[in-house]
């Protein structure tokens, strides 16, 4: 079994954004939604800015890259927001599968205007990643102890999330293979935080930095940013059906450091996630 370079950066990337996930449940409890999005995409967009010049020098950018720029730029941020708003406001246990399962929005989207290919055993790992993935991201028990005439509530903004994602990670890999690996996440980066200072200043809420939360904070940013790195490396290497569904797989190291440091129980649909992912990747390393 060899491991392709496009599924390995995937991996990495589903690591990254796994932990990352977890510093985040963990700023959340001491600060605000727009507060810990605000100060890690800042922290994520300063370690590009160093790491730059070091290594890349400025593509020539046509007025079609600007555009898609822009508008994976609004689309991360719509996402984020529409997810920790749904969140917020609905159940985590209905919330989270409808958001993870953004990259089979990705899939096909790349399989119909990016005219990829995939294979039987490729196009089996790549449901069965996703289906683990969605699996893991909630609890059944949770889900049964539901009042469905109230879960409603969020289900919108997951779907935005869902439809935000998945488009954007077709765009980051057009872009990708246009700009490098690099310069993508910085320049969308980079927009977000205007989006964001601009949606702060809209809905006038407060964004000083979270002294309290501080290192979660810069280890989210951190974190997310080389998953984004990675997925922007991978996509380089691979197909962008292939390596976004890979590093959608994240929410399996979330729980399982829930598990370790919150003694979060995981409940038997998880177990069966984390198996089926494992299964999953191991069908697109064949």
């Amino acid at each position: 079994m060899t491991i392709s370079l496009g599924i390995l950066f995937g991996i990495i990337a589903m690591l990254c954004w796994g932990i990352s996930d977890f510093f985040a449940a963990m700023a959340a409890r001491k600060t605000s939604v727009i507060s810990t999005l605000f100060w890690s995409q800042t922290a994520g967009t300063l370690m590009l800015i160093l790491i730059y010049p070091l290594f890349f020098k400025i593509p020539a950018v046509s007025f079609t890259i600007i555009m898609l720029i822009l508008a994976s730029a609004f689309l991360n941020i719509a996402a984020l927001l529409g997810f920790y708003k749904g969140m917020q406001i609905g159940s985590v246990s209905i919330i989270s599968p409808i958001a993870s399962a953004y990259s089979a929005v990705t899939v096909i989207l790349s399989l119909l205007f990016l005219d990829e290919k995939l294979n039987a055993l490729q196009a089996a790992g790549i449901f069965l990643a996703i289906s683990g993935a969605v699996l893991t991201s909630f609890r059944l028990h949770d889900l049964l102890k539901l009042n469905f005439r109230n879960s409603a509530a969020g289900v919108k903004y997951g779907l935005i999330a869902l439809f935000s994602w998945g488009i954007f990670f077709v765009l980051v890999g057009i872009l990708v293979k246009n700009m490098g690996w690099l310069l993508p996440p910085l320049i969308i980066k980079t927009m977000g935080i205007f989006y964001m200072l601009s949606y702060a200043g809209a809905s006038r809420k407060k964004i000083s930095f979270p002294k309290n939360a501080a290192l979660f904070i810069i280890l989210l940013g951190v974190l997310e940013t080389v998953g984004f790195l990675s997925v922007g490396a991978g996509m380089g290497f691979e197909q962008i059906s292939i390596v976004a569904p890979v590093s959608s797989t994240y929410p399996l190291i979330t729980i399982i450091l829930a598990q370790i440091f919150f003694k979060e129980i995981i409940d038997i649909n998880q177990k069966v996630g984390i198996a089926v992912v494992l299964l999953g990747l191991v069908l697109l390393s064949i």
